[in-house]
């Protein structure tokens, strides 16, 4: 069976889009009432999900499973916990300086933050959500080849709807509120909806951008509490899948437009780097100047400016040091025996 996997610039040029968003969630550059803000940029996470599901679909498609877990595991673990664990003595270095409140260090807390589990890292639930999806996925994968996508987006619908309506519940104890917003079944039905998009990433054009349009409508409606009050939760979680639907056939076009096309595919393609740089630089922000002091102090379109800087320098720093390192490792290495 084959291991190459089609390339499709849509998926990069989306993710780049959502990398930028995640920078605007965390600067406010935009405020918190702005519509581009509650209708797009708010969703970036949700989006990387889906898009999480669907790239991970079209790696597992062309390899055999079980026999290709430990090439999944091997890979995810070199591209999601290598840069966690070189952004966390950066994080702990900022704690022991900042000394922020509420932020209790202890072994028991490095173990964790080793092990993925972020408590207390600003926006670091995002990874910790990321881990456990990357454990579920093959799961979910096989559950599918045998008994179909559909069947398991229809579960994975139940699961994100049944966690949105006892969210509050779950926030409660034994979870807390970081144990509940780390919860993975709470976007089962993003990575499922991921899952089946792979079966229509080379056919996605102006009809599935028009279904795409006409499905946000209903659920726009229901996010602003129209017609039926109480329902905006649900509206709100679920045009995360049309949503993403709908970019990847917009961005399409954008794939031949010089300059703003390549550095798009970039971030796309570094948005995992870029997303833990920003967040480190986000959360030094933070510590230093607290909030609401942060945003009152800044400008917030250069603050946003800063934390996009910060995740671009955060990989490559990275690729330099892994390049520094594979030469190191070149000079060393025995000469070959003639």
């Amino acid at each position: 069976m084959s291991s190459a996997q089609p390339h499709y610039v849509a998926i990069d040029l989306v993710k780049g889009i959502a990398i930028l968003c995640v920078l605007l969630i965390h600067s406010q550059a935009l405020g918190m009432e702005n519509p581009v803000f509650v209708y797009l940029v708010n969703h970036a996470v949700p989006i990387f999900l889906v898009l999480f599901g669907l790239n991970s679909e079209l790696w597992w498609r062309r390899r055999p499973f079980p026999d290709a877990l430990g090439a999944w595991f091997r890979g995810r673990a070199r591209r999601i916990l290598v840069p966690m664990w070189a952004m966390i003595p950066v994080w702990w270095a900022l704690v022991l300086w900042f000394r922020p409140p509420g932020i209790s260090l202890s072994a028991r807390l490095l173990a964790l933050h080793a092990l993925g589990w972020l408590r207390y890292v600003g926006t670091g639930w995002f990874i910790t959500l990321i881990i456990q999806l990357v454990v579920v996925f093959p799961f979910m994968h096989a559950l599918a080849h045998r008994v179909g996508r559909w069947p398991v987006l229809l579960a994975g619908l139940a699961s994100t709807v049944v966690c949105v309506g006892l969210a509050l519940r779950l926030m409660g104890p034994p979870l807390g509120y970081f144990g509940y917003i780390v919860l993975s079944p709470r976007f089962f039905a993003h990575v499922a909806f991921g899952m089946l998009l792979a079966s229509w990433i080379g056919r996605l054009g102006v009809r599935t951008a028009v279904v795409s349009a006409l499905l946000l409508v209903p659920l726009i409606a229901l996010q602003r509490g129209v017609p039926v009050a109480g329902l905006d939760a649900y509206g709100e979680r679920l045009m995360d899948l049309p949503l993403t639907t709908l970019l990847l056939v917009c961005a399409a076009p954008l794939a031949g437009v010089p300059v703003l096309a390549p550095a798009l595919v970039w971030l796309g393609q570094s948005s995992y780097g870029v997303y833990v740089g920003q967040m480190i630089t986000h959360n030094a922000f933070v510590y230093a100047l607290g909030l609401p002091g942060l945003y009152q102090r800044l400008d917030l379109w250069l603050y946003t400016l800063i934390l996009l800087l910060g995740g671009v320098g955060f990989v490559w720093l990275g690729e330099w040091l892994v390049g520094a390192l594979d030469l190191a490792g070149e000079r060393w290495r025995p000469a070959p025996v003639r």
